[in-house]
């Protein structure tokens, strides 16, 4: 249990650093949420590079859509270690927009997340607290890697997720794509 414990505590802390710390282009401004979206996504990702990351699997599925200004949706992004088990944050979505460059960012404060060690049963992690957290997908680099960025406000490792916010890319999209409908 604490090994499953110290690895959030860890996946958190490279998630963080990552996302603070990636070069990736800056989005312009965000524009204020459109009157129609809709936005479907299922993400395979990875925090150390653009290829295949062995022992883990970090996946987002988002199914979001804003319909006369009002956003909708539902977020789930889950990390799964092959040795010690799985990490799954649900976020509600508060907001979608799409910047200038093309960037489509999700917002929403985090509903629950539930850690299951391997062989364990799923508990209720930070029951209780609902911080923002988001998701920006960006578009197609100079280099074809297509980038997301993913954090929630957490004060012990300095980050801070705003509302309707874009979240600087940490992460490398290998497999699975993203849909947006104006």
């Amino acid at each position: 249990m604490r090994k499953l414990t110290t690895a959030i505590a860890l996946t958190t802390a490279a998630v963080a650093l990552a996302a603070g710390t990636a070069g990736t282009a800056t989005a312009a401004p965000a524009s204020a949420s459109a009157e129609h979206l809709s936005l479907y996504s299922w993400t395979l990702l990875n925090e150390h590079g653009p290829g295949p990351n062995p022992g883990e699997r970090l996946t987002a599925q988002v199914s979001a859509r804003t319909v006369g200004g009002h956003p909708r949706g539902h977020v789930v992004v889950q990390h799964v270690f092959e040795k010690s088990g799985t990490t799954r944050a649900e976020f509600d979505v508060d907001c979608l927009t799409v910047d200038g460059n093309g960037a489509i960012t999700v917002t929403g404060p985090i509903s629950q997340t539930v850690v299951t060690p391997l062989g364990g049963e799923p508990y209720l992690y930070q029951e209780g607290q609902h911080p923002e957290a988001g998701l920006t997908f960006y578009p197609t680099d100079e280099q074809h890697q297509r980038r997301v960025g993913w954090n929630h406000t957490n004060p012990q490792m300095h980050t801070e997720v705003v509302k309707c916010g874009p979240v600087p890319a940490g992460l490398w999209v290998i497999a699975g794509g993203t849909f947006l409908r104006r």
